[in-house]
């Protein structure tokens, strides 16, 4: 069960879905008000994030959605998105350089204040074409520390184009197997053009799309419409040629002076998205020729835009209309007609969603859809794999995953090998995800079960082992449970290893147990009673260190203290008091003890975290291991005279 949320005044929309990826399922949608944060007298809320916090809260209460996986919808306002071609394809430096590539390209805004995603669009091995998501830190910040507030973990943040992708790529009429498709999908009053083939997105753009012409009172004709679909067309092909920017979900009328009037027909702010397609299907039903015209034209004028700025080497051969409703099939026509396409189709992207009946119990939305795409990253079906949350937008729990690989002890055959894994401290969900993560890479259990193996062949002229031995040394493959197939493969090692210690007369040192000093250290920093701001960097164990790297708050006040229960002692103070009792090791048998003296600590800088500008230090913790003994070997017996 997933569920995702938009927020946006004067709505907070909330979708549920289960299923599978390929068989997703529309629960339920709850709707519920988010008045302007004025006070009785009409003046602005001076703390907007407390209202938000009061406002999210009752919804979620009110709705019942603290349960399951929670993703947030970054609207069309907070959204700006660039087409860039880059010199490389590689997905690692990608990473390292899009942050400085995006800056020249998104003026007005420092991109301190955005947070950066991307898709790739096509890649070869002179480069890759990718489309950057850029959305406003402060934006999504606000909404995340809300729904925390009111309960609900968010697992990630994503835009409203990677849902509209998601899942309108489920529908049959953009699968792998149709011609190249040009599609523009409708959401209120914005719509999004891309250039599908082979059930992949080489293209994609967000535009403003005015549904009442003339809607401040002036009213143009289907003349001046034409002329001004010339002019665009024009300016089009020429900004394409020199610029190659990709527009964003901008006013795209602002840019020509020459059609200030059609700027004059767009929607109020408030209205922007949130109509659904009832009220768009009406509103078409209603307008005159000339608006009707102006529509055609202006949409028309956007998609010929998109071929021409993005020069693909694919032309699409038919056309594809989703989000008008009734409405889908005449304007589908008109475009088609405009547009030069012979094969063109309406459909509704929420007929791939096994929905309880449609009644009336699906409210007519317009960022439906796109909030249904979101919601599908829940059931595995995440076509960006975009995430918005990291950094400082990043959850602020222990650390967010932990995976190790451990070896044990073998005999002459079964080499010094072994598997354990860390399941995730961040969250319990988070779990699977990590095992089969841990599972998949390229040095993992398998990796290691068919190493302890590599030298059997000599063992085996000894021991000549049966059939049950050899079944011992197969690699169990369950590829629907990562977590069971990694213990199944240990407790086959463990097995054979425990048949093979009976033939051979060897022994080896004993390594420190690394999965109990881990899980140890983890509960010392449970009774160091960590706050708000404790975050856990790294756990390095090698075979004589314990490395622990944190960061501890330097404006934890009292009061917080008294929260948690910390008592009067600082952060620091109670987290090097902790790690002394645990190095002390009192009760346990000398023999079993793991630690050689006390914990040494030192001190780093003071960087910034968190929301509030609250302040930490870096503390690095260190303890000595005792040093592995080597077994004794047993004595050969005396030689008598009579050998």
């Amino acid at each position: 069960m997933a569920i995702a949320f938009y927020i946006e005044y004067p709505r907070i929309t909330a979708v549920e879905v289960s299923g599978s990826a390929r068989k997703p399922k529309l629960k339920r949608v709850a709707v519920g008000d988010l008045p302007e944060p004025r006070n009785e007298d009409g003046s602005p809320v001076v703390d907007k994030q407390g209202y938000l916090n009061s406002q999210i809260a009752a919804f979620i209460k009110e709705h019942k959605l603290a349960g399951g996986k929670h993703y947030l919808l970054a609207g069309p306002d907070a959204m700006r998105y660039r087409d860039m071609t880059l010199s490389f394809a590689d997905k690692r430096q990608i990473d390292r350089v899009l942050q400085f590539q995006v800056e020249g390209v998104i003026p007005n805004i420092p991109i301190e204040k955005l947070a950066i995603g991307y898709n790739i669009l096509t890649a070869t091995p002179d480069g890759a074409r990718i489309l950057v998501h850029a959305a406003e830190r402060e934006y999504i910040r606000e909404r995340l520390i809300a729904l925390e507030e009111g309960g609900a973990s968010v697992e990630a943040v994503d835009s409203h184009m990677s849902g509209t992708l998601n899942l309108g790529l489920l529908h049959p009429e953009l699968a792998k197997d149709k011609a190249p498709t040009l599609w523009i999908d409708f959401a209120g009053t914005t719509a999004t053009v891309s250039v599908v083939n082979a059930g992949e997105v080489l293209t994609s753009r967000v535009f403003l799309s005015p549904y009442l012409a003339g809607a401040t009172g002036v009213t143009a004709t289907a003349e001046d419409s034409k002329e001004a679909a010339r002019h665009a067309q024009a300016e089009a092909e020429m900004h394409a040629r020199m610029t190659q920017e990709y527009v964003l979900l901008e006013k795209a009328e602002q840019e020509d002076a020459d059609l200030e009037h059609m700027a004059e027909a767009t929607l109020p702010k408030a209205e922007s998205v949130n109509i659904g397609e009832a009220q768009v299907a009406d509103r078409i039903k209603h307008m005159s020729r000339d608006d009707l015209l102006k529509f055609i034209h202006r949409v028309s004028i956007e998609a010929r835009r998109t071929l021409l700025m993005t020069s693909l080497d694919v032309e699409p051969e038919r056309l594809v209309v989703s989000g008008l409703g009734n409405a889908g099939k005449d304007i589908t026509s008109l475009l088609a007609n405009e547009l030069q396409f012979e094969d063109a189709v309406a459909i509704e992207l929420m007929d791939v969603m096994v929905t309880p009946g449609k009644d009336d119990s699906i409210p007519d939305i317009g960022e439906l859809s796109y909030l249904t795409g979101v919601a599908l990253k829940g059931l595995g079906r995440d076509y960006t794999k975009i995430d918005f949350r990291y950094g400082d937008l990043a959850p602020g729990t222990l650390f967010d995953y932990a995976k190790t690989p451990l070896a044990f002890t073998a005999t002459l055959v079964l080499l010094f090998c072994g598997i354990l894994f860390l399941i995730s401290f961040t969250h319990a969900r988070n779990y699977e995800r990590d095992v089969a993560a841990l599972r998949d890479q390229e040095r993992g259990p398998e990796y290691f079960f068919k190493a302890a193996f590599f030298y059997a062949k000599e063992a085996d002229k000894i021991s000549e082992p049966n059939a049950a031995d050899l079944k011992l040394r197969e690699y169990p493959e369950m590829p629907e449970a990562p977590g069971d197939e990694i213990r199944l493969a240990h407790k086959r090692l463990k097995e054979t290893q425990g048949r093979l210690e009976g033939q051979v007369d060897e022994s080896y040192a004993e390594p420190h147990p690394a999965d109990q000093i881990l899980a140890e250290v983890l509960k010392t920093i449970e009774r160091g009673v960590p706050s708000y701001d404790f975050t856990l960097l790294k756990i390095d164990i090698t075979e004589s260190l314990v490395t622990v790297d944190y960061l501890v708050s330097l404006t934890e006040t009292q009061q917080e203290r008294n929260q948690i229960g910390a008592g009067d002692m600082k952060e620091a103070e109670r987290m090097l008091a902790s790690f002394r009792t645990l190095a002390a090791e009192e009760g346990k048998p000398e023999k079993d003890k793991w630690f050689d003296g006390n914990p040494e600590q030192s001190l780093g800088g003071r960087p910034r975290t968190g929301p509030e500008g609250r302040e930490v230090d870096q503390i690095t913790m260190k303890l000595k291991l005792r040093k592995i003994e080597q077994p004794k070997k047993a004595k050969a017996p005396a030689k008598t005279g009579a050998e």
